[in-house]
């Protein structure tokens, strides 16, 4: 049984010729057009087209790539996660894909290879903060085939929890694909923070991001474990914030695993790229060589793309401030609809600068909206969008995603005080018109 790496989390397995893939990213431009596949993409052995089964984690672009998955055999079977009223099942079948199986949390099957699958939901709702809630989508996935068992978390952060209950049910992993790091806007997009106080942030979350990363290998202790998740560059105009990202190398949580003393006898890790193909049985690589590239790679690579536009660059239906202000109630309809389900309500303040002027705001305690265009002071605790008209028109009338054009560092943010509170960003998420519009 091998495994073959693509990028970020995406990677074909494959046993007696019958290939799986998993979370196929390949086009360009994900997140609103500004995440570019770093290190770049190679040719690969495997094909998409050669896959019987398609496994889709989540919803996000750099894990359901439909201009990647139209290229597939129409009788692949894809299994996805059944979140929001079986929402990847519709929109793949919607491409024209007939066979879909979607699964609930802890729900198991039987592929007709013989594979045995198990689905998890989100693990933890937020890794750095106390959370009511979650981003709601993510999911993972266990492989039993042919006498192994292959983990793959893509970037579902585990706990120490759901870490123990998946080595008490399972025992001896032979391949975890674990996240080693994440992406965000903070503190790359956050303008409360000088240079200086976001390279200490960044590097303070790569370490954080890598600590994570052993601490749940020494729970699942797994034959081998590859770090996955959160690569890629931003290009076009936003390129400078690589340098404040804060994600973590794949290498450096290698070298933390196999320097680990209680690690060294149960667990190898494998760093791999674009192309290795890893043998589960005997943990050799095979296939194109592992790339050992340095920051300024990534920002020369970047800068050279600096002129890249974004999706949002091209919208001209924008409307006036009398239409802007009747999208933006209905689309703060639908965040209040989504917190009276979700029973939150904090004394919590957002305000929306567009095209460097303040129009729209409102607090999350009431499901009014109050005009910013004559305001002096901004009540605290507070943050502040900044965006152009383009990109907040397209977020309303939903040809853009607010978490998309959040990841994709398209939004900058200004927040008083400097406190993290998870369930606003995942709020956020909803600020679009409704879908029955």
């Amino acid at each position: 049984m091998k495994l073959e790496f693509i990028s970020n989390t995406g990677c074909f397995l494959e046993h007696n010729d019958i290939l799986i893939g998993m979370d196929i990213w390949l086009t360009q431009g994900a997140f609103e057009g500004s995440w570019f596949h770093y290190p770049p993409l190679r040719k690969t052995k495997y094909s998409l087209k050669d896959c019987k089964y398609i496994y889709i984690s989540h919803i996000h672009p750099d894990h359901f790539d439909i201009k990647t998955l139209s290229s597939c055999n129409k009788e692949v079977i894809f299994i996805v996660p059944n979140y929001f009223n079986n929402l990847l099942e519709r929109k793949i079948k919607n491409f024209g894909f007939k066979n879909v199986i979607s699964l609930g949390k802890n729900e198991k099957c039987t592929l007709p290879c013989g594979a045995e699958i198990k689905l998890f939901g989100q693990f933890v709702n937020n890794l750095h903060a106390e959370a009511n809630f979650g981003n709601m989508i993510d999911s993972a996935i266990l492989i039993q085939w042919a006498g192994k068992k292959i983990l793959n978390c893509n970037d579902n952060y585990l706990d120490n929890q759901s870490a123990i209950s998946i080595k008490k049910e399972f025992g001896e992993i032979d391949l975890a694909l674990m996240p080693h790091s994440a992406s965000g806007p903070y503190p790359a997009s956050f303008d409360n923070l000088n240079l200086t106080e976001k390279k200490l942030e960044a590097n303070r979350l790569q370490d954080e991001y890598i600590n994570h990363f052993l601490e749940m290998t020494k729970i699942i202790k797994p034959k081998i474990v590859v770090p996955m998740a959160a690569e890629y560059a931003i290009v076009g105009r936003f390129f400078e914030k690589n340098s404040y990202i804060g994600l973590a190398s794949a290498s450096d949580a290698v070298k933390k695993v196999n320097s680990d003393t209680e690690l060294v006898k149960s667990t190898k890790a494998i760093h791999l790229d674009c192309g290795s193909i890893l043998d589960i049985e005997t943990s050799n690589l095979e296939g194109l060589n592992v790339r050992n590239l340095k920051t300024e790679d990534l920002m020369a690579f970047a800068s050279n793309l600096k002129d890249v536009p974004y999706s949002y660059d091209w919208e001209s239906s924008v409307a006036s401030p009398s239409e802007l202000d009747l999208l933006f109630k209905k689309s703060r309809e639908n965040i209040w609809h989504i917190q009276e389900r979700l029973n939150w309500k904090k004394n919590f303040n957002v305000y929306f600068n567009v095209d460097g002027e303040l129009i729209h705001g409102f607090n999350f305690a009431s499901e009014e909206v109050f005009d910013c265009t004559q305001i002096t002071c901004k009540n605290e605790p507070y943050i502040e969008c900044k965006m152009p008209i383009q990109l907040f028109y397209s977020i309303l009338t939903k040809k853009s995603h607010w978490n998309n054009a959040e990841g994709g560092l398209h939004i900058n943010f200004f927040r008083k005080p400097n406190d993290y509170i998870p369930e606003v960003f995942v709020l956020l998420s909803f600020l679009h018109l409704p879908h029955n519009n």
